[in-house]
């Protein structure tokens, strides 16, 4: 082969020559203007991506606080502690429908001798305006003795229970009562609701002891009445005005009981009261007091 003269050699030079500019220019433009572009989509894609992601976390952070919230100022439908059983419906604990304590009763405590919470031998009657207490084993029910209004004389509404076993009065061995009449009588005002209670206390105090034996509900008194002076006492949430007394059957037994005379704030008329047969409050010591003190008033009006 012949050798290659220098003008080919020249002109193989510029051609390569160019070659290169035209590469260097090309490597410049890629390094300049393609990658940075590149480089600047993915960034934004990133960007977008994490935006997106993080939207529906903060959402559901927004919707949890959201529940929370309103968990805490809607209703409650579980039941409260009451003396009532009702069922939350307000931030302060007031069932739908029930009738605020009026200001000043929920100051009075009332006796400490009375059934602790869950004690196991007592069961509570609750009423719409109150509660007493009686023993889980009188599930004898029946009515004993009349019940009425000390002011107007009106049979009241009753309740009763008392031991199967029965005395020869046919009157159960132990008994606690409730009765109530004329809801709201005397309105909620409680300067009214006080003058009602000092008004029965009032009139009790005047009567004579044959008197006073006709309005208290008991068992059958046949001789040796004996009462306590009627006086207003403090219980919880409330006022009543207690009588106790004593006396004997036709059979001899001794009786001893308590009747309370109450207007609940709420302007209703209220009567509870405890007899038995001394023998059987012996037999049980403690538990004559403890009922006769379980007389409460509700935290509000169902």
């Amino acid at each position: 082969m012949p050798a290659p003269q220098p003008g080919n050699r020249k002109t193989l030079f510029i051609i390569l020559g160019s070659v290169a500019v035209v590469l260097f220019f090309a490597l410049i433009a890629l390094f300049v203007w393609v990658i940075p572009a590149l480089t600047k989509g993915t960034n934004e894609g990133d960007s977008v991506a994490t935006s997106s992601a993080s939207q529906p976390a903060s959402s559901a952070s927004t919707s949890e606080s959201a529940t929370e919230t309103a968990t805490e100022s809607a209703p409650s439908d579980a039941p409260t502690d009451t003396d009532g059983n009702a069922e939350t419906d307000a931030a302060d604990g007031l069932p739908a429908g029930a009738t605020a304590l009026p200001a000043g009763w929920d100051a009075l405590n009332g006796p400490s001798n009375i059934p602790a919470d869950g004690e196991s031998l007592f069961s509570k009657f609750v009423t719409g305006e109150s509660s007493f207490q009686y023993l889980k084993s009188w599930d004898y029910d029946g009515t004993f003795g009349k019940t009425t209004d000390p002011e107007t004389g009106k049979e009241m509404q009753q309740v009763a229970q008392g031991t199967k076993d029965l005395d020869a009065d046919g009157i159960s061995t132990a008994f606690a009562f409730f009765a109530e009449t004329d809801e709201g009588k005397f309105g909620s005002d409680p300067a009214k609701v006080k003058a009602a209670i000092q008004a029965v206390e009032d009139k009790l105090s005047a009567a004579t002891a044959a008197e006073l034996m006709q309005q208290l509900v008991g068992h059958k008194c046949a001789s040796g009445f004996q009462h306590s002076t009627p006086e207003t006492r403090e219980f919880r949430r409330g006022l009543a005005v207690v009588v106790g007394f004593t006396c004997k059957t036709a059979a001899g037994e001794d009786i001893q009981a308590v009747n309370l005379f109450s207007v609940t704030p709420w302007g209703t008329p209220q009567r509870v009261g405890v007899s038995g047969h001394k023998s059987y409050w012996d037999a049980n010591p403690g538990t004559f007091e403890k009922l006769a003190n379980s007389y409460r008033i509700n935290k509000w009006k169902q």
